[in-house]
């Protein structure tokens, strides 16, 4: 996918969306968790494996098997999978909401008294229902940092400084936020040692459903069958043109960073990831301890940053009031 397929894609959105983005702004620049900085959360998952449960038919297909093994790992889902969670017991650490238009009503309200144990991550241009409803034990807002630099000005209307890269939906949304790499180089910003992948299917097989616990999605099962392809456990299998799009966009992401992905289900299109068994993956921790030294050592790094940003600015001022004195000496 080329910068000019990107370019035109959020010039794309930004027209048809831009207005009602800015009054999302709007609203959510009056909330007191708006200036909460997502640093909190670096390194913090050093030992651990992250769980990212997106909305696919094989959340449904391995329920049990999560909500058995639920505390061996952190959970971060998606805004259409909360509610399946909850419903199973499983109380997710993230909640992360990136669309405009998600439904309050329909995902949100039934669940907003069993939310004390799950941290909102939202996007300052999604729906404000999700921020000012809930009782969320923690909200942090962010930014997409996009190749049409309206990041600035969203950050400006809202006072927001946490930023991110920009995806092309939630389900990526949730890698992009727990690695945050982008042009720059290769990060793990929340330090997980690995993220597993439960609900990334980008398509439903024959006798599948288009979303987990919903049996038409929403009539997208019928109207959305645009292309006619094989998963990767061999069952045939639909997906539309926005579905493989967003793999293809995931699958270079995945490969360029070489991220530590493991799917957990082989009923996605979804490749560049290796492959494990839920049970198993949910087992994982590895010296949980250096999370702490890690993040002591990223604040060492920062003071030192700043240490030297600050030497460097006094060494230039000297500089330059030494090369205006040599100037009006001649």
């Amino acid at each position: 996918m080329t910068d000019e397929q990107i370019r035109k894609q959020s010039e794309e959105a930004i027209k048809q969306w831009g207005e009602q983005w800015e009054r999302h702004c709007v609203a959510h620049s009056k909330d007191s968790c708006i200036k909460n900085n997502l640093y909190d959360f670096g390194a913090t998952g050093i030992g651990k494996a992250l769980l990212l449960v997106a909305n696919g038919y094989s959340l449904e297909e391995n329920i049990t098997t999560l909500k058995q093994n639920q505390r061996m790992v952190d959970i971060m889902c998606c805004d259409k999978s909360l509610g399946h969670l909850l419903d199973n017991g499983i109380k997710p650490k993230f909640c992360l909401v990136c669309d405009a238009n998600v439904d309050y009503e329909r995902y949100l309200k039934p669940f907003e008294n069993q939310l004390d144990e799950t941290i909102l991550l939202i996007n300052v241009c999604a729906n404000p229902e999700w921020s000012q409803n809930g009782n969320w034990k923690s909200k942090y807002f962010f930014v997409n940092r996009d190749i049409i630099k309206s990041h600035e000005k969203f950050s400006e209307m809202t006072g927001c400084t946490n930023f991110i890269p920009a995806g092309t939906n939630v389900s990526n949304a949730m890698i992009i936020m727990a690695t945050q790499c982008d042009n720059e180089g290769k990060r793990n910003f929340f330090g997980y040692d690995k993220l597993l992948l439960l609900g990334y299917d980008y398509s439903w097989y024959f006798g599948g459903k288009y979303y987990a616990f919903n049996e038409t999605g929403d009539g997208k099962e019928d109207y959305m069958k645009h292309i006619y392809c094989m998963n990767l456990n061999g069952d045939f299998a639909y997906t539309s043109g926005n579905l493989m799009f967003s793999a293809n966009w995931l699958e270079k992401y995945i490969s360029t960073f070489r991220l530590p992905i493991v799917n957990c289900s082989k009923k996605t299109i979804l490749q560049q990831t290796k492959f494990g068994d839920l049970y198993e993956q949910l087992q994982y921790n590895f010296k949980q301890e250096d999370s702490v030294k890690a993040r002591s050592i990223c604040e060492d790094l920062n003071k030192i940053i700043l240490m030297k940003k600050r030497l460097e600015q006094e060494l230039k001022k000297i500089e330059l009031e030494h090369a205006y004195a040599v100037m009006a000496s001649v």
